[in-house]
């Protein structure tokens, strides 16, 4: 049974997924490298992916609430709540790179954030070997989903070697 005090926290947490800027705790990763020389398609094109990213990112959110409210065993639980607190560093990242690249967020955040939790929540529902048989194969999806987007990237000028500078 799930008791209140967990669903308003994890109804404030979906609020703050969908409306509030995350937090993150690390520095943004590669912020020390030189940005890439795009043009304007090319910036167009690397934000339209880093907004497909950044729904997957609320994807993912829901999937572990919505796992985590469900899940019986109270270790799996825990570990569902700790992925979803790492998890919202990406929710930063990919946000902080859209605004760079001059692109918007997904009208449909909410849709996906919704449709996602009933999700999660079934497969939490569905016993505990199901709940992590299914976060087990939704990372790998979300591997081959990124490989994908590596390839769909625009190709960018590359600076001449020191050498022949």
């Amino acid at each position: 049974m799930v008791d209140l005090d967990r669903l308003i926290v994890q109804f404030d947490k979906g609020l703050r997924t969908l409306f509030a800027p995350a937090p993150t705790a690390r520095p943004l990763p590669g912020r020390d490298l030189p940005d890439a020389e795009l043009d304007e398609a090319g910036k167009k094109q690397a934000a339209a992916l880093m907004r497909v990213n950044h729904s997957g990112e609320i994807c993912a959110q829901a999937l572990y609430q919505g796992q985590a409210l469900t899940a019986r065993n109270p270790v799996a639980r825990a570990a569902l709540e700790q992925a979803s607190w790492e998890e919202v560093e990406h929710l930063n990242w990919c946000e902080t790179r859209i605004n760079e690249l001059g692109g918007r967020k997904s009208l449909l955040n909410p849709a996906w954030y919704t449709g996602s939790l009933a999700l999660g929540a079934l497969a939490g529902v569905l016993g505990d070997k199901w709940n992590l048989g299914f976060l087990a194969e939704t990372e790998h999806q979300v591997v081959r989903h990124l490989d994908g987007h590596l390839q769909r990237l625009p190709r960018m000028r590359r600076a001449a070697p020191l050498s022949s500078r």
